[in-house]
Formats: structure tokens, C-alpha cells, sequence
């Protein structure tokens, strides 16, 4: 029997993506990258390669359920991160599992941009503003999906088009902080901003990147799930997550005829 410490447990919650580039391949790299173990349960199937992405099947919520019980049963989770909750029905069953357990929820809903059908990505939004959100410690999220959830759930009609006043929206919904990625600083540069209840928390500067490269969200939002089941308070995760997609967005490849995919082990790279 093995004296060894485990490493911090990390429960994933996302589509299976071939190409690696995000779901539960991509957060796998991502968390063995920080020293961590990666738990997870497929959501939804993701075919395509890294041009585009062909179909999506969901799974039946009661399958993710089975998967995801009996790990949560057996052993002790640190983080729980949350990418493509596939359907409104497995919110629920998400929900229901992040009220149970104390660990802290990270919730990057990046499959919302590209829905290829907007009534039920629509009805995935609601569900997730109100489930989940309120189970969020870590909102991870664009400018163009925090003002289509906000759309979606705003009840007046009142159309919202400054993404860092849908941010703070979607914290009087429930969420503990919202990391804003792709939005500008106050010197109008490129910037992803750390917002709370209190205003901005941080704020750290977009990597420049020359050309389209997929995986860069759901990285950051992976390096920051690792970074709260290391321990660390939200504001060092997020510091540690923007080192880390420096590097990762310094290292990107193409390995197809598509987008280029940013390098997750980068940081596990030594000069030869």
C-alpha cells in the first residue's frame, strides 16, 4: 500500500474533445500540469477536428449521475470544474452535487458562444443562471458569453452591451467572482479582469497572440481550478492561471489544417 500523499483531486464536468484542445482531454493536461489528478465525467461528445466541430452528443443526465456519485463517493474532491454542462437537466444533476460537496466550483461555459441551436442553448443558460451560478465560486467567461447570458435571463428586456456591467450582473445571480477574459483595462489595453463584489479584484494582461488559437478559456479555467484545489485563494489562482497561459499561448501549435491549439505543457518544458 502506497505511503504516498494524493495529489489534489480535481472533479471534471465537460464534453470529450478529439483534438485535445478543450473538454475533458484538454483540462486533464491542463491539471496534471499543476500537480494535479483529474476526475472526469463526460457530459456530451464533441466530433470535429481542429477546424470545426461536426455534431455534439449529449449524454443523459442519469449518466453523468453514475459517473460521477460513486468517485465523489469514494474519495475526496478538492475543485470541481464545470466547461459544457451539455443539457439543462445535467445542471441540475451539477448543482445538486456542488451543494452537497464544499469543494469550490469553477465554471467556464465557453460551448455557449458557438451553439449551433439557440432555443436550447437558451434553455441551458436559464438553468445554469439558476442552479448553478449560485454553486460558482469562479465564473470563467468572454465578453461575448457573459452579455449572451445576460441577455438570455434578463426578464425586462433591457439589452446590456458593456460586458463589465454583465459581469457584475451575473454576480447579483449567485456567482462569487467573474474572471473576464478578453476585456480592456483602464488604459483601453487587452486585458482580463478579476471582478467581485466589492469591483475589480485584479487585473492581468491579455498574452498577445497572432493568429487564431483555440483552448486559451478553457485553459486559464482549468490552471484556476487547479490553483483553488492547491488551496490558494481565488485572486493567487487567477495570478498563477495568466503565468501559465503566457506560456502555454508562447508554445501553441497547429497540428492540423485548423486552429492553432495553445501548449499546456509548456510549462513542464526544459532547454534541452
Amino acid at each position: 500500500m502506497s505511503a504516498h500523499t494524493p495529489p489534489p483531486l480535481v472533479l471534471v464536468f465537460d464534453s470529450s474533445d478529439p483534438t485535445g484542445a478543450t473538454g475533458l482531454q484538454g483540462a486533464a493536461v491542463t491539471l496534471a500540469a499543476f500537480g494535479c489528478h483529474s476526475l472526469p465525467v463526460a457530459t456530451a461528445i464533441s466530433c470535429g477536428d481542429t477546424r470545426s466541430v461536426e455534431h455534439v452528443h449529449v449524454l443523459d443526465p442519469e449518466w453523468v449521475a453514475e459517473q460521477a456519485r460513486p468517485v465523489l463517493e469514494d474519495v475526496p474532491v478538492a475543485a470541481i470544474l464545470v466547461g459544457d454542462p451539455g443539457c439543462p437537466d445535467t445542471v441540475g444533476v451539477i448543482a445538486e452535487i456542488a451543494t452537497d460537496y464544499a469543494a469550490p466550483l469553477i465554471f467556464a461555459p465557453g460551448s455557449l458562444r458557438d451553439s449551433p441551436d439557440p432555443d436550447e442553448s437558451d434553455d441551458l443558460v436559464v438553468a445554469s443562471l439558476e442552479m448553478l451560478l449560485p454553486e460558482t465560486r469562479v465564473l470563467v467567461v468572454d465578453g461575448t458569453v457573459a452579455l449572451r447570458m445576460v441577455a438570455v435571463g434578463d426578464d425586462d428586456g433591457d439589452a446590456c452591451s458593456d460586458p463589465q456591467e454583465a459581469a457584475r450582473m451575473l454576480l447579483r445571480c449567485g456567482a462569487g467572482s467573474v474572471l473576464l477574459a478578453e476585456s480592456r483595462d483602464a488604459a483601453l489595453q487587452p486585458a482580463d479582469l478579476l471582478i467581485g463584489p466589492a469591483g475589480i479584484l485584479r487585473t492581468d494582461t491579455r498574452p498577445p497572440v497572432n493568429s487564431r488559437v483555440a483552448g486559451g478559456l478553457a485553459a486559464l479555467a482549468a490552471a484556476v481550478a487547479a490553483g483553488m484545489a492547491r488551496g490558494g485563494e481565488v485572486e493567487h489562482a487567477v495570478r498563477e492561471g495568466h503565468d501559465y497561459l503566457r506560456a502555454a499561448y508562447a508554445g501553441a501549435f497547429t497540428p492540423g489544417m485548423g486552429a492553432a491549439l495553445v501548449d499546456r505543457i509548456a510549462t513542464l518544458r526544459r532547454p534541452a
